[in-house]
């Protein structure tokens, strides 16, 4: 054997040092990694009713989609029921769900909003609940998709005992979605609904009152909102007499009653 043989014999085998060391670990590391994954995808990383992505791209009101059925609307620990669908043009449809009336063992009503479902051809797409407003007082008109006005509707509750709320949801890019600043609130009751000026678009009207020198006592008055670029503007008032008086069947221009700092 030549020297160098000899000395290559005499060598000690490599033993595993810290690089293999940590080659191991993120061997290691990697099947973890990849178990989770697998877990993830097994589970199918959704929340209840639709994925955690697309919830988080919902418009305002809006509720991931489900099975659609009356044990999976928003309403259900109230009883609801599905009203007759409302046609909105393209295929689209909207319903309304009918909370039940209020009895010694339906739970606190106050809780129960307005549920709307969108349809597409006659298949569930979304809910959508509303920000106040009972939902065993609840009425839906609605106007359908127009040349440039996109079709709509107008969810008419009372609130209260003696308040009511009107909220605009338009269908936008096949879903339910109401602006903020089209929603607003009334003195008398549930309010109503009417396309005043010929423009398309769904206004709201209803009671406000000047609490002079409290709601028993104070003089009532109708208020008309005119809906525009997203909002429900109010344009005017004028003294509502009696309560047989018809409601307006214009925009009211005249002055609104001002209430005193309480």
């Amino acid at each position: 054997m030549t020297k160098r043989a000899t000395a290559l014999a005499r060598r000690r085998p490599l033993s595993p040092g810290p690089a293999l060391a940590l080659l191991g670990s993120a061997l290691a590391l990697g099947v973890v990694l990849a178990g989770c994954a697998s877990s993830a995808t097994q589970s199918g990383g959704s929340t209840a009713g639709g994925s955690a992505a697309a919830s988080s791209s919902q418009p305002p009101g809006a509720i991931s989609p489900g099975p659609g059925d009356a044990a999976d609307a928003p309403c259900r620990q109230w009883s609801c029921t599905p009203r007759q669908p409302v046609q909105l043009g393209g295929g689209y449809a909207v319903r309304l769900w009918s909370s039940a009336a209020p009895t010694a063992t339906v739970s606190p009503p106050d809780n129960s909003a307005p549920v709307l479902q969108l349809l597409r051809d006659g298949q569930h797409l979304q809910w959508w609940v509303g920000r106040s407003g009972f939902g065993w007082t609840t009425k839906l008109d609605c106007l359908p998709v127009e040349a440039g006005v996109s079709a709509h509707c107008a969810v008419l509750a009372a609130a209260g005992s003696h308040a009511g709320t009107a909220e605009l949801v338009l269908l936008r890019s096949g879903a339910l979605a109401s602006p903020a600043q089209a929603s607003v609130s009334f003195d008398g009751g549930r309010p109503m609904a009417a396309d005043l000026d010929r423009d398309g678009w769904l206004d709201v009207f209803g009671t406000e009152n000047d609490y002079q020198p409290n709601y028993a006592t104070g003089k009532n008055y109708w208020a008309t909102y005119r809906f525009a670029d997203g909002s429900l503007l109010r344009t005017g008032c004028s003294p509502r007499r009696t309560a047989a008086e018809p409601p307006p069947s214009r925009l009211l221009t005249g002055a609104c009653p001002v209430r005193s700092p309480s």
